[in-house]
């Protein structure tokens, strides 16, 4: 048992001479001081292994009995350093019966509470990214033997301390090779009393562990050296900022002016086009006004056409001021001639019915607006062309009220 005391402190010695030396060679790195953002859900793993079993010092006989076990645990790391888990070992032991010095087997549980410690951050100070870590394991649960024989199954409690070195894969899976080492009283030897007073066992095991949610640790507070440099670069962040603040209000100002400029010119600029275009459709409405009048000369004779824009039923001043000469010319004529206003509009917009109301209305208010001026009902009839029968050739040209 000494031998295996030994063993044990001489790895933990030569892990905290490595994480020393860590600490010292990173000096960026501080040691782990204050508290860490931890919530529950955070940082838990679940382990598994498997691997042989020796039991020592069984009693009469000399030598170690080897048989093979594994284990299956949850852990949840409280803190970079200190943390906790529940595993479950479970396996064959040998041992040396005392009546014939037979070797004979016996299978075992044995489930325990650990709290863990991992050395390398203790020692070195936290690092995220860490390939190897050793981790001091030790608990206290309850063991039972002779599971193959349930009528005479023994239960003890039993101690626990082990070693578990971890080389992390990966941020969220890591190998692990773990010691382990069981001690109770010898009742937990099966059938027969054992001279030796104690029962000791050595677990080694292969397995792996894997971490899941968050897996790293968040500082709640900075160390005195942290806030230092902090604070240094605070300063120079406000010099800076002085600095430029003069260069920055004088490019700001540069800026609005020519943002002013900017809007001037757009203001200018939309102004024009605004001007642009209402002239461009004055000429197109003017051009397309002719065009219709060239047209209905080869037409027809008519006493006056009134050219409308699309979807358009209202006289225009334009129009007015033709309809008021031609009223003129009504009421001062002899003849006994009835002219005739005649509303159509354009067949290839708009649907049917649509165009009906349509050329209905615009001959209607040039009947309604001549008698206004007094020009006499007898002298006057209006009628519906709508889209048949149309004056021009070109349809779009049919936007018209005509009097003959």
């Amino acid at each position: 048992m000494k031998k295996i005391f030994v063993f044990v402190a001489a790895l933990a010695a030569f892990v905290a001479t490595a994480g020393v030396a860590t600490a010292q060679e990173q000096n960026d790195k501080p040691h782990v001081k204050g508290f860490i953002a931890n919530k529950f859900w955070d940082n838990w793993e679940v382990q598994a292994g498997f691997g042989p079993t020796f039991t020592l010092k069984t009693g009469s006989g000399s030598g170690n009995y080897n048989n093979w076990a594994g284990y299956v645990a949850g852990a949840k790391w409280l803190h970079p350093v200190f943390g906790a888990r529940f595993a479950i070992e479970g396996g064959q032991f040998s041992y040396l019966r005392e009546s014939n010095s037979a070797k004979t087997e016996a299978g075992f549980i044995f489930a325990h509470p650990d709290l863990m410690v991992n050395l390398n951050n203790w020692i070195g100070g936290y690092k995220e990214k860490r390939f190897y870590e050793a981790v001091l394991l030790n608990g206290f649960g309850l063991a039972v033997t002779n599971l193959n024989h349930p009528n005479i199954r023994n239960m003890e409690f039993a101690y626990n301390v082990g070693l578990q070195n971890r080389l992390n894969v990966c941020k969220f899976l890591s190998i692990d090779i773990t010691l382990n080492y069981m001690l109770t009283r010898a009742r937990l030897y099966p059938v027969e009393k054992i001279k030796n007073s104690r029962f000791n066992a050595l677990n080694a095991y292969v397995g792996l562990t894997y971490r899941f949610n968050q897996r790293t640790f968040l500082r709640s507070g900075a160390t005195e050296d942290e806030a230092k440099a902090t604070l240094a670069r605070l300063e120079a962040a406000e010099k800076a900022a002085a600095t430029s603040k003069v260069e920055n209000e004088r490019l700001v100002k540069i800026a609005a002016e020519q943002t002013k400029a900017l809007e001037a010119a757009a203001a200018q600029a939309a102004e024009r086009d605004a001007a642009l275009r209402t002239a461009q459709a004055k000429l197109a409405n003017v051009n397309a006004q002719a065009a219709s009048a060239q047209e209905a000369i080869s037409v027809a004779k008519f006493e006056e056409i009134l050219f409308y824009m699309y979807g358009y039923g209202v006289l225009n001043e334009n129009n007015k001021t033709r309809l008021n000469l031609l009223a003129e010319q009504i009421k001062n004529s002899d003849s006994d001639k009835v002219f005739k206003i005649e509303g159509f509009a354009d067949p290839q917009t708009g649907g049917k019915k649509a165009n009906l109301r349509l050329a209905e209305k615009r001959a209607r208010l040039v009947y309604e607006y001549l008698i206004a001026q007094g020009v006499p009902a007898s002298k006057i009839e209006w009628k519906n062309g709508g889209t048949s029968n149309l004056p021009f050739n070109k349809k779009e040209q049919n936007r018209v009220v005509v009097i003959f």
